[in-house]
């Protein structure tokens, strides 16, 4: 794990990255919520469709993200909107990984960006949670550490899962449902062929699979242009 990100000493110097840090938490927690209530009302809207298949054939269409080349089966994009061909700044899709209960398939949310608009979670795990952790920790799927975040921080419900033993861990932030009976909702950044941030969006029960999570999700993005 990196260490700390560290601040200038001088008066000016702490009251200025003091206040930069703290807009970057504010937008930070916007973003990160705005995805989950996503995943919730896209998952409920999708719960009539079939899922995904990673072996489906036809035609592609191409889009460009990232200064990458991806060819996409049509089926897989979240929004009709998007599937048109051509340069992207984001394009969302949806894959299925088995890594629910007895390895039932799992509908992930996903969205591609360019990698300059977005920072891994194994990055914000240092620079940003590592800030913001509860003394307490919470017990979980094995491998993994939980520890819930500060409420007064814009956080509130949410807990931080990564593997402590990584110098690249797995690091997911999970938040409680916003809605009575709906799954608790996890969201992952990974940085993918080194141009594109790919996050995930995804049911928390997934987290007992999460060793599989990574390889499982790369088969997806290597179908559609060997991210």
């Amino acid at each position: 794990m990196a260490s700390p990100d560290t601040y200038s000493k001088a008066p000016g110097g702490q009251h200025q990255s003091s206040l930069a840090f703290n807009l970057a938490l504010i937008a930070l927690a916007a973003v990160l919520c705005g995805l989950g209530v996503a995943y919730l009302i896209d998952g409920a809207s999708r719960q009539q469709s079939p899922l995904p298949n990673l072996h489906t054939a036809g035609p592609t269409i191409e889009k460009i993200v990232g200064n990458r080349r991806l060819a996409i089966p049509p089926a897989w994009f979240r929004f009709e909107d998007q599937r048109v061909e051509g340069f992207s700044d984001k394009v969302d899709l949806v894959f299925a990984l088995p890594l629910g209960a007895q390895d039932r398939m799992r509908e992930v949310m996903v969205t591609l960006m360019p990698r300059s608009r977005a920072r891994s979670s194994a990055r914000l795990l240092d620079a940003v949670y590592l800030h913001q952790f509860l003394p307490e920790q919470i017990a979980g799927p094995p491998g993994l550490v939980g520890k819930p975040l500060k409420a007064s921080d814009g956080f509130q419900n949410e807990t931080v899962w990564y593997d402590p033993l990584s110098a690249d861990p797995f690091v997911a932030k999970c938040m409680q449902p916003v809605a009575p009976g709906e799954p608790a909702s996890c969201v992952r950044t990974i940085v993918a062929g080194n141009e594109v941030a790919v996050t995930y969006v995804f049911d928390m029960q997934m987290l007992n699979a999460w060793k599989r999570f990574d390889e499982e999700a790369g088969h997806w993005l290597a179908r559609i242009g060997g991210l």
